[in-house]
């Protein structure tokens, strides 16, 4: 069903570098968003190293799969491309020109079926679009906010603090942080800082902090809830404006 025309509701989930685990992220908070009542759409506009695919899905496929959406893969990925580079490099590897009214136009499609769409960016602020663009620029091209993924353990409070400096220099707004453990964390009474540090440092709130499961994305099944208590829901329906949706 088309929904009134209104100002698109969204976010773009952004992280500090590759393999921090936006898909997974994303997957948990629009599973969460649609257990409290939202229809939450997703949306990851490029999609690179599709040949190197082990699970037989793309992110994107799976983001669909598991949250049960019928959208068309034209919307939900406007862009896929075989090889695992930057959107940069594999768009010219085939001779593709990317343009960013394209992927807005996708994703205004994928609001009018949705009370919020989350898309799923490439990598990290900077990787680079176009030779002109980088991914924080389609980021404000499309006018939504940042909610940025971010390791809790080692080297997190230097990549974090350079992604927020970035997005606030380039004028992009930003939602909060949402901490992952893409691997099994090592104890490290010194580590129990990093989160504390980042936010007091950056000023940003933090909607949660997701447990390290393994098996993921395979055994999606047996970690989700365990990933969803780790967020704060209502926090974030809050911040999107969604809580009346509910």
């Amino acid at each position: 069903m088309t929904r009134p025309v209104q100002t698109p509701r969204g976010v773009f989930i952004t992280g500090t570098d590759t393999g921090v685990g936006k898909t997974i992220v994303a997957a948990t908070v629009a599973t969460a968003l649609r257990q409290h009542g939202v229809d939450a759409g997703v949306m990851k506009p490029i999609v690179t190293g599709l040949a190197e695919s082990t699970a037989g899905l793309s992110d994107p496929e799976w983001l669909a799969s598991i949250t049960g959406m019928g959208d068309s893969p034209r919307l939900i990925s406007p862009y896929r491309f075989e090889i695992a580079a930057s959107p940069l490099i594999a768009a010219a590897s085939t001779g593709v020109l990317i343009d960013l009214d394209l992927i807005s136009e996708a994703f205004r499609a994928l609001s009018a079926q949705h009370d919020c769409v989350l898309v799923e960016g490439i990598g990290g602020v900077m990787v680079p679009v176009t030779t002109d663009l980088f991914v924080v620029d389609l980021m404000k091209g499309m006018g939504l906010p940042a909610l940025v993924v971010a390791r809790s353990g080692l080297g997190s409070i230097n990549h974090s603090l350079l992604t927020l400096d970035c997005l606030r220099s380039r004028g992009v707004p930003i939602l909060g942080l949402i901490f992952n453990n893409p691997t099994c964390p090592a104890f490290d009474a010194h580590l129990s800082e990093t989160i504390p540090t980042i936010l007091r440092l950056s000023g940003v709130r933090s909607f949660g902090e997701l447990p390290y499961c393994e098996g993921l994305p395979q055994l999606w099944d047996q970690h989700c809830n365990m990933l969803i208590a780790g967020l704060d829901v209502q926090g974030l329906m809050d911040a999107l404006g969604l809580r009346g949706l509910a």
